[in-house]
């Protein structure tokens, strides 16, 4: 990791409102699971946080929801909020992470 990141709060999008909704409950489930460890220690292994390369400021961020890394979500820093994007598949999220 680049730089020691603290989160205390989330921002949620549209679109990941929308996307959220559009998810079995399982899904729903696990993706709580995994924002609430991200928010106690966004080092632990199994979220894989890191960057997206390659895209313009300010930087997304990305955490698998499942060690198999088929489902991410994709986040901005703002200060300590972590302003949620989208979750989605990791392709559908690498080919458009906002």
């Amino acid at each position: 990791m680049t730089k020691e990141i603290r989160i205390e709060r989330f921002a949620y999008s549209d679109r990941f409102r929308s996307e959220m909704r559009s998810l079995p409950p399982d899904l729903v489930r696990a993706t709580k699971e995994a924002l609430a460890l991200l928010q106690r220690n966004p080092r632990a292994k199994s979220l894989r946080l890191h960057p997206m390369s390659g895209l313009a400021k300010p930087t997304v961020w990305k955490i698998d929801v499942f060690a198999n890394h088929a489902w991410q979500v994709t986040f901005e820093l703002n200060g300590t909020t972590a302003e949620l994007k989208r979750i989605g598949t990791h392709k559908s999220i690498d080919r458009d992470p906002r």
